[in-house]
């Protein structure tokens, strides 16, 4: 039988994940913008433009992956603080 501490150190395990999870889609987040910002400019005296279609929708996806994020976080915290 799995114990209540046993349990709880999985959720904190969880946490931890979750944490190391935002911290990795907010450098992504970051990069991409970067590579926007290289590419648009880039592209300035370029006819056609050089950022991708997806870089764009892919730009515009990261708040919401962000709040999934966070979201789960707190649920996980607070089923870990009602054990």
């Amino acid at each position: 039988m799995t114990s209540v501490g046993e349990i709880k150190l999985a959720l904190e395990q969880s946490c931890e994940l979750l944490r190391d999870a935002y911290r990795c889609v907010r450098e992504a987040q970051s990069a991409l913008e970067e590579a926007l910002d290289v590419l648009v400019e880039a592209g300035a005296n370029h006819p056609e433009s050089l950022v991708p279609a997806g870089f764009a929708l892919a730009a515009e996806r990261f708040a919401d992956q962000l709040d999934l994020i966070v979201g789960s976080l707190d649920l996980v915290q607070r089923l870990a603080a009602e054990l």
